[in-house]
């Protein structure tokens, strides 16, 4: 067994660490994650340790680094009880690394607890001390006694750790328990509606992947602070991250946050089959020293984005317009950038750990997102599989996770294609292949339109945001004004704008604008509103920005073009094939 006891100086921001273990061999070699397994970036947890050193019955020892994450112990008396001593600073406020001060404290064990080479199969269990006054504890692990119990290495990681002043409620899905964990700013709320909506999706995804739940109990994590709305999946819980106001509101004031923070929910929850159960196989077991390379996130993470709205909907917790309105915002958000033509979605999945996860200015020119087309190529393997067969997606779901069931060895690089043809009858090889592996256009006006969905393309110029849905009930604002375009993301300064992106082949790159410009005026005239102030051109004019670039001032002369962005809206023609699909 591995012991782990864990004291807390919130002040100090600081875990005191004990690894407390039984020599099994003269030499042991200890080490600490570099990786959290479903956000997929080396973070060098290891950097956070601030001091550390080893007792062998309560004497000093040596312990020697011997890499950036690694350590070794040498000479040890087999039988020997040893104990690591080491402090972690925890001020990273978010669901993925470690958190800590008077307010509250979260950790993923990934950045606190060290563990023996080769004995990642032993017993692992942690013991908190010195809690603050009015402070509980959530996380998925039991607790027997004082100690939280990990069978193994793997499943504590997997457990993270939320500390405070806790507000707990919990509802019952086939008889088994299903809490929901709050922290931070919590103001009143519509309790029932929340968790509600939370059983009728818990309901529907525990139903859709055989009726029974793989877990003992479920624990949703929530911390209620800044503006970002974030999570991550694990096999019995997940940890949330939204702004306060994302809570239901008794008057429904603030739907589109609320709606937005029970799709991530809905999405963390589906990641308790696809990923933490049914995983890629370079994923069995994890390999957290490094990366572990695969192409198949659009999978797992694609997958995972088309059915959380999809069980939003088919649960009842949204109706169909707002289900239509994500489908075509997703549709709008793949191919506005010009990515979607430079990278595959399979490249996209495996070059994650230096692209997706580390964007910059660059990135909506390169990095497409396998989250929001894998998404979209879910949603064609579905109608293709209904439009050539009696089945769907959904049991294509069911099919892998039954053979998980039996042999959980994990998905082949390649084996998709065969899966869904055991699953369906469908072999759908070829597009698999098209969609994920090429940048090759999906037509997806072909495909919806058997679905009794119009999809067309409409000038940006119409749109001054983003391509809408229509239907005999639902009408949106259509503006008429030309939308001038200088292809680049702008932010308003206190004194004018920053260019934050540039887009290719615009005009902002043509005429050699940059990121990190700061644009002053243009054409002499103090820069105050850009919207505003180029209404007063026309396509093809010529203006000249006056920019602070290093601290020096430059003019440059740039051509105003329309907006180049492919926009769609989606029209609805027929509910009798429609509800073929939904």
């Amino acid at each position: 067994m591995i012991k782990y006891i864990i004291n807390l100086q919130p002040n100090q921001h600081i875990y005191n660490v004990s690894l407390i273990f039984t020599a099994q061999s003269h030499q042991h070699k200890l080490y600490l994650p570099v990786w959290i397994p479903g956000s997929y970036m080396v973070r060098e947890f290891s950097k956070n340790i601030v001091s550390i050193e080893a007792l062998a019955n309560n004497k000093l020892i040596k312990i020697n680094q011997i890499s950036k994450n690694e350590w070794l112990l040498e000479e040890l008396v087999i039988g020997e009880k040893v104990q690591i001593q080491y402090n972690v600073y925890a001020y990273e406020y978010g669901i993925r690394t470690a958190f800590l001060d008077f307010t509250r404290g979260y950790f993923n064990p990934t950045s606190l607890c060290i563990t023996l080479d080769g004995f990642e199969a032993s017993e692992h269990t942690i013991e908190l001390n010195q809690l603050p006054n009015a402070w509980s504890v959530a996380t998925g692990l039991n607790k027997i006694g004082n100690s939280y119990i990990a069978k193994d290495y793997d499943e504590l990681v997997d457990s993270p750790f939320e500390l405070g002043n806790l507000q707990r409620h919990t509802f019952k899905v086939k008889n088994v328990e299903h809490h929901l964990i709050l922290s931070g700013t919590i103001l009143n709320f519509d309790v029932e509606r929340i968790l509600g909506d939370m059983f009728k999706i818990c309901e529907y995804q525990i139903n859709l992947f055989g009726g029974v739940a793989p877990y003992e109990h479920y624990t949703f994590i929530l911390n209620l602070g800044g503006e970002i709305f974030t999570g991550l999946e694990h096999r019995n819980s997940t940890l949330l991250m939204a702004p306060y106001h994302a809570l239901p509101t008794h008057n429904k004031s603030n739907e589109a946050d609320y709606i937005k923070l029970i799709g991530l929910i809905s999405h963390e929850f589906f990641h308790t089959w696809n990923v933490k159960r049914i995983k890629p196989k370079v994923f069995t077991p994890y390999n957290l020293k490094q990366e572990n390379y695969t192409k198949l996130l659009w999978w797992f993470e694609g997958v995972t984005s088309y059915y959380d709205d999809l069980v939003m909907y088919r649960s009842g917790v949204i109706d169909q317009v707002k289900y239509l309105g994500f489908i075509i915002d997703n549709i709008n958000n793949v191919y506005k950038f010009n990515a979607v033509n430079i990278q595959s979605i399979a490249n996209s999945s495996l070059s994650a750990w230096v692209k997706y996860y580390r964007q910059d200015e660059n990135s909506p020119n390169s990095v497409v997102s396998y989250y929001v087309k894998g998404s979209l190529v879910a949603m064609c393997l579905d109608l293709l599989i209904r439009q050539q067969s009696q089945y769907s997606l959904d049991d294509v779901l069911l099919h892998m996770f039954k053979a998980w069931q039996q042999n959980p060895v994990g998905i082949g690089e390649d084996e998709i294609p065969q899966i869904i043809q055991q699953a369906t009858g469908v072999d759908l090889t070829e597009f698999i292949y098209l969609a994920t592996e090429t940048t090759s256009e999906i037509d997806l006006q072909k495909l919806l339109i058997q679905f009794g969905l119009d999809l067309q393309l409409v000038p940006a110029s119409s749109h001054q945001a983003v391509g809408r849905y229509f239907d005999d009930e639902f009408d949106a604002e259509v503006t008429s004004n030309v939308q001038l375009n200088i292809g680049a993301k702008l932010e308003k300064q206190s004194i004018g704008y920053a260019v934050k992106n540039v887009y290719h082949d615009t005009s902002a790159e043509n005429s050699g604008l940059a990121v990190n410009d700061i644009i002053l005026a243009i054409n002499n005239i103090k820069l105050t509103d850009i919207n505003k102030q180029l209404a007063f051109y026309a396509i093809n004019d010529e203006v000249q920005l006056s920019i602070f670039r290093q601290e020096k001032l430059i003019n440059l002369s740039i051509k105003l073009a329309a907006c180049k962005a492919r926009l769609y809206d989606l029209y609805l023609n027929d509910s009798t094939k429609l509800n073929k699909w939904l």
